[in-house]
């Protein structure tokens, strides 16, 4: 097995070779990067792990700034609308979820150098100052003072006698937790906050600002500031194939309406976790008849001529310096399941195979 540290000194060298450049020559349309969060310290990365350093931020952004060009998400759906030219130095950003920090730290960082970005809030969030479900399990199973704990709504009882523990415990439950219909999903959230007290979550939520979510006034204030504001579900649900089609429907239109409400015209969202399976066929036939102009997936590839507007691929921005450098040099390469991986989605394939997965005992029973 390759080392981490053996991979990165590869991928440098790959990139001062020149290796890197000729990988790009391949590549037919612009990336649509996607991010979440950006901090200047991280405390306890396994609880903050959807935020990236600062510094790391800074130097993959002042990367694009001198290698590639960073367009609008207007700018990019004008392109595909009307057969604009799409240049594989192109560059989209995107940050999900909506945290507090997207207006404190990449707003002013990217407005200071005039680069356009797009913001997908998960509106329920935003509206109740509520934190995101993953934030809730992660923090209370690696905090709890407690060396073992019963998941009532799973079935099942974790032993946290140290870390290794817990974050084998942690990855297990949210898993679940993605994978469950909503409303057992809230209940196994419900769960894990009864694992610590009020005063303990006080005291977390200070320590761990960094998934505070932002208020409509602060969504205002980072549109001022140059961003375009999306949709990511009202409650930032999975939109997989267990969750019901009345539920689905709710999630897609009222994130819409909520975010026209309070900032304006919502042209654009991106699918909650948004891979292969997390995308069911009603959810992408719910976006289409809800008037989006563009969703977003997880689903990695570069965005040419011939993308599906409605399960428009993306591509994660590393945290690892090298490693962003290089997945942006492949995105052609990365591209090559892509159309595989929409007609999946749009058959519902993936989803019988999960299901199947399921059956044979791959997946955790969950309880409703």
């Amino acid at each position: 097995m390759i080392s981490p540290a053996f991979r990165r000194r590869a991928l440098i060298m790959t990139r001062h070779c020149g290796v890197q450049s000729l990988f790009h020559l391949r590549s037919r349309g612009p990336a649509v990067l996607f991010y979440h969060g950006v901090e200047e310290r991280l405390i306890d990365p396994a609880v903050q792990c959807r935020h990236m350093p600062l510094w790391n931020f800074e130097r993959q952004v002042d990367f694009l700034r001198r290698n590639r060009k960073v367009i609008s998400m207007d700018y990019l759906f004008e392109c595909l609308a009307f057969r604009g030219h799409l240049d594989p130095r192109q560059v989209v950003l995107t940050f999900d979820d909506g945290y507090r920090n997207n207006l404190e730290v990449v707003a002013p960082l990217l407005s200071g150098w005039d680069l356009p970005f797009t913001v997908f809030v998960s509106t329920r969030h935003i509206t109740e100052q509520r934190r995101l479900r993953s934030y809730y399990i992660r923090a209370a199973v690696l905090y709890t003072k407690q060396r073992s704990v019963r998941i009532g709504s799973m079935s099942r009882t974790f032993r946290l006698t140290n870390r290794e523990d817990r974050l084998a415990a942690e990855c297990v439950i949210a898993t679940a937790a993605k994978r469950a219909p909503e409303a057992i999903a809230d209940r196994i959230m419900r769960d894990c906050l009864n694992l610590l007290s009020i005063e303990q979550w006080t005291e977390l939520d200070a320590l761990f600002s960094s998934d505070e979510p932002m208020s409509w006034a602060d969504v205002k204030r980072v549109r001022s500031l140059g961003g375009t504001i999306g949709s990511h579900c009202h409650d930032h649900c999975i939109l997989h194939a267990r969750q019901r089609d009345e539920e689905v429907q709710y999630q897609i239109v009222q994130s819409k309406l909520l975010v026209e409400e309070n900032i304006g015209e919502c042209k654009y969202m991106s699918y909650p976790s948004g891979t292969m399976p997390d995308v069911s066929p009603a959810a992408y036939a719910a976006v289409k008849d809800a008037g989006y102009r563009m969703a977003f997936t997880g689903i990695e590839g570069e965005t040419t001529a011939d993308a599906d507007r409605h399960l428009a691929p993306r591509i994660r921005a590393a945290p690892d310096y090298e490693e962003f450098r290089y997945l942006l040099s492949r995105s052609a390469k990365l591209s090559e399941g892509y159309a595989g991986a929409c007609t999946a989605v749009r058959t519902g394939r993936q989803h019988e195979d999960a299901l199947a997965s399921e059956r044979k005992g791959s997946v955790l029973n969950i309880h409703g």
